[in-house]
């Protein structure tokens, strides 16, 4: 069984047409949102802390995202510098979004003096919910090729020109993201000390991610193929590190040393 290729660039509404994956990307961002705020509630923590982190998250995300993109293929922008600003005709780099709102999120925790990890674990299960919406963004505009499968499943997506079915990393990824919030949602009243719930996220995301990865395609010219280093792509490098921190972490808060 196969499916076409999916290119919906845009949703008409009315006469307005919306961008199909900036569409969904914003209604994970406010799901998102809506679960951080529940969970905040729940925690005793200020609505106002969370919406504040909300803009700061939005703002840095686009702009880490863009510049990372922008970085790996500064090829397709260095002609047309007024390219790089175009952010709604797509290209943005996952983690460089992330590791901006990071930043931005301690940033702003630091002068309020509140403890990042706390909030952390409020924003996590928002996070996964949000991954599982944005990816159907990702799939709606045909992003994130996947690789030829070597022995058909039950179904896979046919690109133009070429009858060979491929895998959709988009929509792995998406049904990932809501395994993962559904994992993170049942353990955020057990796992009650800081950090831990956001390990957890860590140790889910980044061994997902590192092996979801592989079925993305590397047969295609220019930036339909992720760019590799050393057999893997930049994603399963900084995977392996996030892997790697939710291990660490996670242990030393079940075994914390003894002084």
């Amino acid at each position: 069984m196969s499916i076409p290729f999916t290119k919906i660039t845009t949703i008409p509404l009315g006469p307005i047409p919306i961008q199909a994956w900036g569409l969904m990307v914003a209604l994970g961002m406010l799901v998102g949102l809506w679960v951080a705020l529940k969970e905040a509630d729940r925690r005793k923590i200020k609505r106002e802390i969370i919406l504040d982190l909300f803009i700061w998250i939005v703002l840095s995300s686009m702009i880490g995202g863009r510049l990372m993109y922008v970085a790996l293929f500064w090829s397709d922008f260095s002609g047309d510098l007024v390219k790089i600003v175009k952010i709604w005709e797509g290209g943005m780099i996952f983690y460089g979004g992330i590791f901006a709102a990071i930043l931005a999120v301690l940033i702003y925790l630091r002068k309020k003096k509140i403890s990042f990890w706390k909030v952390a674990d409020i924003l996590s299960p928002g996070f996964a919910i949000g991954i599982f919406l944005g990816r159907i963004g990702c799939y709606l505009i045909g992003d994130h090729i996947g690789k030829i499968m070597g022995h058909p499943w039950f179904w896979g997506a046919v690109i133009p020109g070429d009858d060979r079915l491929r895998h959709e990393p988009s929509l792995y990824l998406s049904l990932n993201g809501l395994l993962m919030f559904a994992v993170l949602w049942s353990l955020r009243k057990r796992l009650t000390k800081p950090s831990q719930l956001t390990m957890v996220l860590f140790i889910w995301y980044g061994i997902s991610r590192f092996i979801l990865d592989f079925f993305r395609a590397n047969d295609l010219p220019g930036n339909l193929s992720d760019p590799r280093f050393w057999g893997l792509t930049i994603s399963q490098w900084v995977s392996l590190g996030l892997f790697g921190v939710g291990m660490v972490g996670l242990f030393r808060t079940f075994f914390p040393k003894k002084h």
